[in-house]
């Protein structure tokens, strides 16, 4: 055993070297004087890392996350060049907690909050499906979020951009209400009148973040609670658009979290015991599902 144990170190190492010596070309040509160069090693670097956590760990080592991050926020970068740095980042995002720490020590959340204020949708996109990831985490602080009192009204107006504004930002929403004042925040920029539409949406992933976004808006606050019950969606009272989330033919998550809607507004008294889509509809799919 301990020959055996003699012999796997060095082998150990120089796994490691060439790891580390791939991960450095990539590194290094970040910092190529060619534009069109560097934009096809961040292309590279993004081929290496998907599905690859050993290469992702061994990048944010190298220091490539302070240059992808400088690239990012450069007026001279190209909008592809930007684009390509928020993909990378939101990638290296989805590997260990380590990752996320380390990418929140580089201030990575300001750079693609920065970035939201851009023109070009696809930009847009890419930063937001990064601070996605980087706010579902559990290492994140969701104050983090807050900090900058013009970044919710902002979030606020992305959201009619696109299906893919939407699910991000619903999701990053649902993920960072955690608190009473943070309820309260979200409610007085209009969240409400801003996502109940997105209820009937037809992409599913949109419609379920809109969905939970309501569950932690209602959660315990009896003044979300009682705007809700008096809300039109396309001429629609919402706890009867949450009562039709309810039927059998929806997916099982749907179900339920219409159902954890119309039961916490209940509980605020927003909503009768006695009433029909308490008694036949909540009881029912809690007691069926």
């Amino acid at each position: 055993m301990k020959m055996a144990c003699l012999l796997e170190a060095p082998i150990r190492m120089s796994v490691l070297s060439e790891v580390t010596a791939s991960s450095r070309h990539y590194v290094d040509r970040l910092f190529d004087a060619d534009p069109q160069k560097v934009l096809q090693g961040v292309i590279d670097m993004k081929n290496a890392v998907i599905g690859n956590n050993k290469q992702k760990t061994n990048l944010i080592v190298l220091g490539a996350v302070p240059r992808l991050l400088y690239l990012l926020q450069q007026e001279t970068s190209s909008i592809e060049l930007k684009t390509e740095c928020a993909v990378v980042l939101g990638s290296l995002a989805m590997g260990t907690e380590n990752n996320v720490k380390s990418l929140l020590d580089c201030h990575i959340i300001p750079a693609l909050l920065q970035g939201l204020l851009s023109t070009d949708l696809k930009f847009i996109e890419a930063c937001l499906r990064c601070l996605r990831t980087i706010f579902t985490s559990q290492v994140t602080p969701v104050e983090l979020l807050y900090t900058d009192a013009s970044v919710i009204p902002h979030l606020m107006l992305l959201l009619s951009k696109s299906r893919y504004t939407q699910e991000y930002i619903c999701q990053i929403f649902s993920h960072c209400c955690k608190a009473p004042n943070h309820q309260t925040i979200l409610f007085n920029h209009g969240a409400v009148q801003h996502i109940a539409h997105l209820l009937k949406s037809t992409p599913y992933k949109v419609q379920m973040q809109a969905l939970k976004c309501f569950s932690v808006l209602a959660y315990e606050n009896p003044q979300v609670s009682m705007t809700l019950v008096n809300v039109l969606v396309d001429g629609e009272l919402l706890p009867q658009v949450f009562v039709k989330m309810m039927q059998r033919d929806k997916p099982i998550e749907m179900q339920l979290t219409a159902a954890k809607c119309l039961t916490y507004m209940c509980r605020a008294e927003a909503i009768r015991t006695d009433d029909n889509c308490i008694v036949l509809k909540v009881s029912e799919t809690f007691t069926r599902i």
